[in-house]
């Protein structure tokens, strides 16, 4: 696999997931002309600025997993400056596009400039700070830009809106949470403290069923006010999907199909407000 694709984590599934996660927010206004067009590029653009941003300080941090072992090779063949130079430049980029959108497209793409810096970067580093790691990446890589583009395409503060996006929110923060625990012990052993290390493995696991239990209540609501009984019936299911991952036989495997199915209920969410 090129060296970039997977500096970026734009591999199968997570590129489909960045992608729609840049631009589902927009389907809930049902307008796509050159601005949303624009916006939902520079969401993009900003999301995946990010994941070379975190190669860069996990490996000058020395993680040693499996999955980051892959990564290190990644930034050694580039060179971790050159990384570090294109995180920068995409992060610029993808603010300049927001600014050609509107200043409330700038400020939202700004945000989850902001939040990945905070995520990545000491002293703040909130990768390591407990809970406040998966509530960032679930803002930055799910809330922010959904509202974004939902501003963009002109959709105006509708409760039920709101509740879905919400919800999305809340089931982002939950799969970071259950997608961590594979990583507990590189974790433990560079010093970084996320909810697997402080509490264990099972503290996390009951917290991303709570949280998914509330993800759902909140998406199924707000489709249900919306949309009505069936699409909102419909979302459910297919959000509560990825929790079949949980007891396949390995790490890879789980994070792999589990990621999978988030990708088919971002899909599923996008096509909702679409189809009714």
């Amino acid at each position: 696999m090129p060296a970039l694709t997977y500096l970026h984590r734009l591999e199968h599934p997570f590129g489909v997931h960045y992608a729609c996660a840049a631009s589902w927010g927009a389907c809930y206004a049902t307008r796509f002309d050159l601005a949303v067009v624009i916006a939902v590029l520079a969401n993009f653009v900003a999301i995946i600025s990010g994941n070379p941003l975190n190669a860069y300080t996990d490996v000058r941090n020395d993680i040693h997993t499996t999955d980051k072992r892959h990564l290190a090779r990644a930034v050694q063949e580039i060179g971790a400056r050159k990384v570090l130079a294109l995180a920068i430049f995409e992060m610029i980029f993808a603010l300049a596009l927001a600014v050609a959108v509107s200043w409330k497209v700038a400020i939202g793409v700004g945000l989850v400039l902001v939040l990945y810096l905070a995520y990545n970067l000491e002293p703040i580093r909130l990768k390591r700070r407990g809970y406040a790691g998966p509530v960032v990446l679930a803002i930055a890589a799910g809330l922010l830009p959904s509202v974004t583009a939902y501003a963009a395409a002109g959709g105006e503060a509708e409760p039920a809106v709101w509740l879905v996006f919400s919800g999305v929110a809340a089931l982002a923060t939950g799969r970071a949470l259950w997608w961590a625990v594979p990583d507990r012990a590189g974790d433990a052993r560079v010093g970084s403290r996320t909810p697997a290390v402080l509490y264990g493995t099972r503290h996390a696991v009951n917290a991303t069923i709570q949280l998914t239990v509330g993800g759902l209540l909140l998406v199924g609501g707000g489709l249900w006010f919306r949309f009505g009984l069936f699409w909102a019936a419909v979302g459910v299911v297919a959000c509560s999907a990825f929790l079949l991952a949980r007891d396949l036989p390995t790490a890879r495997q789980q994070l792999r199909y589990g990621m999978s199915m988030a990708v088919v209920s971002t899909i599923v969410l996008a096509a909702i407000p679409l189809l009714a």
